[in-house]
């Protein structure tokens, strides 16, 4: 895959390891295994978007969506980060400081839970969560 698609790559491997995980199958697990699949068919359906662009766009101009939006796709990562599984925490810090390194996941958007804060404050909270209590010093 090109560089292009190197969002798609860590969202999609991450995902998929977050959903074959024993631990996601568990009935405490259901809204994160659900938030996994959703999101992992939505941008399974934008990379095939991407691969047959609309033919009335220019050759010439670049396209206007060089990726994936990541800041949509955050709230599968946030229930991992929650889901008190070292496996899947793990995995999921894993992919936002991928995300968040390259610059496909800015958190520029607004919360979808709030309003009045930005979605970078909520990466920065779930995060900071998983680094709470005695054996995470």
């Amino acid at each position: 895959m090109s560089s292009v698609h190197g969002d798609s790559v860590f969202l999609i491997r991450t995902l998929e390891k977050i959903l074959s995980d024993k631990e996601t199958k568990r009935s405490q697990h259901q809204q994160l295994k659900k938030a996994c699949e959703e999101a992992l068919k939505e941008i399974k359906e934008e990379v095939k978007k991407r691969k047959n662009p609309n033919k009335s766009t220019s050759a010439v101009l670049p396209d206007p969506i060089s990726g994936i939006n990541a800041d949509k796709y955050f709230m599968p990562f946030e229930l991992a980060c929650r889901s008190n599984v070292p496996r899947i925490i793990i995995a999921s810090l894993d992919c936002i400081q991928k995300l968040v390194a390259y610059g496909h996941l800015r958190g520029d958007s607004v919360d979808p839970d709030n309003p009045d804060k930005r979605l970078i404050d909520k990466i920065i909270d779930t995060i900071c969560g998983c680094f709470v209590g005695v054996q995470t010093e």
